[in-house]
This record gives structure tokens, C-alpha cells and sequence, in this order.
């Protein structure tokens, strides 16, 4: 198994931009804060899930070794008989910043929505307009 995602990717997924205020997106992330994004996130894709930041619980339920290099994770459940609310792992060691946890809660967000559009250039299409309606919600008027 690789020990990172394809470099294609890696670059889309960097060319995602959070719609955070250039003063907010180095903040750290805390828990509260990325469960309160996460809402956000679910509002507007109109796609239930149940955040998780303990990655040992995450792997117990999915099944699934959580491989130290992904900055997050979706689990559906098994084909045969899908969750019927999702699970969303979040790897606070590596999304430290709150411009990154928009990154991966969109691109996460994206695989729940269009799940068969895998990394191709019109899921970070939809990923980016997910940030956009984030941040269309969450826009301070003039």
C-alpha cells in the first residue's frame, strides 16, 4: 500500500481554497470548532455523518487499519449493508491548522456525495464548491 496519495491528488486537494479569513485559516483546530465546521459541512451537502478524532475507534468500527499518513477518512460500511450515517475520521497530528481541516472536510464531504467520482478533476470541483457554500454560510455582511 502507498505511503501517500498520488502526487495529481495531493495537488488538488492542496488547490482547495478555504473560505476561511486569511487571519483565521493558521489558527489551530480544536475540537469544538472542527465539530462545529463539520455541521457546516453536513448542512450544505445535505449528507449526515458522525465526525471522529479518535483514529484507534475509527479503525475498531470500520475494520480498517487507519494508515498514519491520511489526513482523514470516510467509512460507509460494508456494501451489503451500508452505515446509515456515515463515519468521518479527522487525523488532528496532521490537520493542525484550521484551513486544513476545511481541505480535508470538504474532500472527505465530496466522497460522500459523489463517492463515484473517486479523485478525478470534478470531485475537487465539488469539494471546492462545498467550501464556497461553507463559506457562503458562514460570511460576515458588509
Amino acid at each position: 500500500m502507498a505511503d501517500r496519495a498520488h502526487p495529481v491528488t495531493e495537488q488538488r486537494h492542496a488547490d482547495l481554497r478555504s473560505p476561511l479569513p486569511a487571519d483565521e485559516r493558521d489558527l489551530p483546530v480544536d475540537v469544538p470548532w472542527l465539530r462545529r465546521r463539520a455541521k457546516l459541512f453536513s448542512s450544505v451537502s445535505k449528507r449526515d455523518f458522525h465526525l471522529v478524532t479518535d483514529l484507534a475507534a475509527y479503525a475498531s468500527v470500520s475494520g480498517m487499519p487507519y494508515l498514519a499518513h491520511y489526513a482523514a477518512q470516510v467509512y460507509t460500511g460494508p456494501k451489503t449493508a451500508p452505515l446509515k450515517v456515515p463515519l468521518m475520521a479527522i487525523n488532528l497530528q496532521l490537520v493542525t491548522t484550521r484551513e486544513e481541516a476545511d481541505r480535508a472536510l470538504a474532500h472527505e464531504t465530496m466522497h460522500l456525495v459523489v463517492p463515484s467520482y473517486g479523485h478525478k478533476a470534478a470531485a475537487f470541483a465539488r469539494a471546492q464548491l462545498l467550501l464556497d457554500e461553507v463559506g457562503q454560510l458562514t460570511a460576515v455582511p458588509a
